[in-house]
């Protein structure tokens, strides 16, 4: 069963220093709405690839009681290597949540270039989940595989228990920028 659906919010629209361009925007229009879902494992909080880069967005999910991010992605070498992990471990850390990282590896389907005479995209891969604390607890490598992790929701609540940053927050403040 279809619990939920989600649209990305923030789509990748940028050109890389390697002459391509990418505009999500050009076949498809943002989403308009958080969404979180309860499921028997937990409130999930569902984000899409480019989505990791807005902080904002899982502080938001964690608000409306989100306890495991998700984030299926497809990102590129050059930026997996330099952001995916630590992206995911600081989404994992400010908002005390589980993150599970579906992330697509190897090379896309060519025939989808063949048009504008450019290699495929490659997409760097290490699926991973986090905990809490931003400890890896479980991740692939960059082939495809399967990867399991025990989700804890105990140890979410102590987490937030023992470093309260939720109620130490300021909206009060940040709300003026």
């Amino acid at each position: 069963n279809i619990v939920s659906k989600y649209r990305k919010i923030h789509l990748f629209d940028v050109d890389v220093p390697n002459g391509r361009s990418f505009r999500e925007s050009s076949f498809t229009e943002p989403g308009k709405e958080l969404v979180v879902c309860q499921t028997p494992f937990g409130v999930l909080g569902l984000t899409v690839c480019y989505d990791l880069r807005f902080p904002e967005l899982f502080s938001a999910l964690r608000r409306k009681g989100a306890d495991i991010l998700l984030v299926p992605a497809a990102f590129m070498v050059k930026t997996g290597l330099a952001h995916w992990e630590v992206l995911l471990k600081a989404r994992a850390i400010e908002n005390q949540c589980y993150v599970i990282a579906a992330a697509q590896c190897g090379k896309h389907n060519p025939k989808r270039y063949e048009d504008i005479k450019k290699a495929p995209r490659e997409s760097y891969g290490d699926t991973c989940v986090i905990d809490p604390w931003g400890t890896v607890i479980a991740k692939a490598s960059n082939k495809p595989g399967l990867i399991t992790a025990k989700i804890d929701l105990n140890y979410i609540k102590s987490t937030r228990v023992s470093m309260p940053v939720a109620s130490h927050k300021r909206p009060d403040i940040y709300a003026k920028i």
